[in-house]
C-alpha cells in the first residue's frame, strides 16, 4: 500500500516576465503558486479536480492570508511547499512555505478551502470523502488563522466601481480568485509601490461575481489593525470579497 504524501514541494525560477514594475515577485504570483501547488497536492492525494468532479463537487478557495518577509528578484530560484493542517465537515485548512535557494523562508501562507456542489452552488460535506486522503502535515504554520477583513466603523472611505470582463472569468464561470487581490492592489498607482510593499495580504471570498457584474469597491482603514487598509468588493449590495493590505516601506 502506497503512503500518500503529507506534503508537496515544487521549485521555480522567477523570470523577468513574471516580475512587477519594481523587478520583484508580485504577491499575486505568490498566491497563484499557492493555488497551483494545492491543486497538484490534491491530485496526488486523490482529492483533486478529476476526483471531485466525478461526484459533482469542486474546490473553492474561501480565505487566504499571505505574509511576505522578503520579495525575490529576477532569476532567483525558490521552492514552495504545502501541507494540510486540518479539515472538518466544511473546511480544509492548508498551509505553505516559500523558501529561497539557501532554504530561508521568505513567505508563509495559510488558506481555507471548501468543496461545493457544482449544480446547487452550495457547500458540500468533506467528511463524505475518505479520511485517509487528508494526511496531515507535520509542519507548523506561522500565519495566524484567517479572519474576514472589515473596514473600521464610521471610517472615511474611498469608493470606485469596476465591471468584470471576459479575461477575469475562470472555468467555473465566475470571477477568478486572484482578480480580487489585483483589484485591491490596483487601488494604488505605480509610484506608490516604488515606496511601499505589502507585508501581509489577507482575503475572504464570500459570494461569486459573474461576467458583466459591476462591483462597488470601498476602501478604508481596517477595523482590527490601524496599519492596514481594507477593500470590500460588493455586488447587489452584498459583500462578494474583502481584501486587507498591510504595507511596509520598500527597502531600496
Amino acid at each position: 500500500m502506497n503512503t500518500l504524501p503529507n506534503s508537496f514541494s515544487l521549485t521555480h525560477q522567477l523570470i523577468a516576465g513574471e516580475t512587477d514594475a519594481q523587478g520583484l515577485m508580485p504577491v499575486t504570483l505568490i498566491a497563484r503558486r499557492a493555488i497551483e501547488i494545492a491543486t497538484l497536492h490534491a491530485n496526488a492525494l486523490g482529492i483533486g479536480y478529476a476526483n471531485l468532479n466525478s461526484i459533482n463537487l469542486g474546490w473553492v478557495l474561501a480565505r487566504i492570508a499571505i505574509e511576505v518577509y522578503r520579495y525575490p528578484t529576477i532569476n532567483e530560484t525558490y521552492t514552495i511547499t504545502t501541507w494540510i493542517e486540518g479539515y472538518n465537515r466544511h473546511y480544509s485548512d492548508r498551509c505553505y512555505e516559500l523558501t529561497d535557494a539557501d532554504g530561508q523562508v521568505f513567505a508563509a501562507i495559510r488558506s481555507v478551502w471548501v468543496a461545493i456542489d457544482i449544480d446547487q452552488r452550495k457547500m458540500a460535506d468533506l467528511t463524505a470523502l475518505p479520511g485517509e486522503n487528508f494526511p496531515l502535515g507535520e509542519r507548523k504554520c506561522s500565519v495566524a488563522k484567517c479572519r474576514p477583513p472589515m473596514i473600521a466603523p464610521d471610517a472615511e472611505v474611498k469608493t470606485a466601481y469596476h465591471t468584470f470582463k471576459y479575461s477575469e472569468i475562470d472555468f467555473n464561470r465566475h470571477v477568478n480568485t486572484l482578480r480580487y487581490l489585483e483589484i485591491a492592489l490596483n487601488r494604488h498607482d505605480v509610484d506608490f509601490y516604488d515606496n511601499w510593499r505589502p507585508s501581509r495580504i489577507e482575503a475572504s471570498f464570500e459570494r461569486e461575481c459573474l461576467f458583466g457584474d459591476t462591483a462597488e469597491l470601498t476602501t478604508g482603514p481596517a477595523a482590527r489593525n490601524p496599519e492596514a487598509e481594507v477593500t470590500v468588493i460588493s455586488t447587489g449590495g452584498r459583500r462578494a470579497a474583502a481584501v486587507e493590505l498591510v504595507l511596509k516601506p520598500l527597502e531600496k
